[in-house]
């Protein structure tokens, strides 16, 4: 099936390969929601959550090394907050108009879920939970698309022709939901969300405030910090 991944090392699975999201080390947020680093729809994710998220996250990350026998190094807890936040924001998206239209996920979701199960099968069921609230969220806000899409057209046909064209049906229905419901990310994250899809932004009320920020701020998260930044972070801010 066409939204569920294939399974991959446990590195890139906790989803340090493709956060392509900034750090922290960032001034204090300005924003209209004391207290949710996310609002999506009647949906608030508080900071704390993601806080509680990341950390789990990072353990399971460290479990997922020492299974596999890999050692790639520290990597700062920035990234995984980052990643924690679209995850369950996009979750939350993913939620919101499942509600709406009265579906539930297509199968491909399942698939994803049991991939990062028998990856993590070594790790304690709330570290699993965490990975999969956040790295499944991608499979599951295109699963419960394609399920709106099929819905909305009829047409419940398994071909990858058949689901691509349900799943582009339900992200225009993504983007109407959008354009009626308010969304709010904390600016820390660097995210903005259009039309369902999370990407990487540097928001004004945002910024970093002395050089080690700075160089954060300039990683490339597709291919991962640098250890020269890693490495002068205080052990509270590294994961690993």
């Amino acid at each position: 099936m066409i939204l569920s991944r294939q399974r991959r090392r446990p590195v890139a699975l906790v989803g340090l390969a493709a956060a392509g999201l900034l750090l922290t080390g960032c001034g204090s947020s300005i924003g209209i929601h004391p207290g949710s680093a996310a609002v999506i729809g009647d949906d608030r994710v508080s900071m704390s959550t993601i806080d509680n998220t990341a950390t789990l996250y990072c353990k399971a990350f460290v479990t997922a090394q020492q299974s596999q026998q890999q050692q790639s190094g520290p990597a700062p807890m920035g990234l995984f907050r980052s990643f924690a936040a679209a995850g369950l924001a996009k979750r939350a998206l993913g939620e919101q108009l499942a509600d709406e239209y009265g579906v539930e996920p297509a199968s491909g979701y399942q698939a994803q879920v049991t991939q990062l199960q028998q990856v993590l099968a070594s790790a304690p069921q709330d570290q699993r939970d965490a990975v999969i609230a956040v790295s499944g969220s991608d499979a599951y806000l295109q699963n419960v698309e394609v399920a709106i899409g099929q819905q909305l057209t009829g047409k419940t046909g398994q071909s990858n022709a058949e689901i691509k064209a349900a799943l582009e049906r339900g992200q225009v229905a993504t983007k109407e939901w959008l354009n009626n419901h308010d969304v709010f990310l904390d600016p820390v994250f660097g995210l903005s969300v259009d039309g369902g899809k999370f990407t990487q932004q540097q928001d004004e009320t945002s910024y970093p405030l002395s050089a080690l920020a700075s160089a954060g701020a300039q990683v490339n998260g597709q291919q991962g910090p640098p250890e020269t930044y890693t490495s002068k972070l205080p052990t509270a801010q590294v994961c690993g």
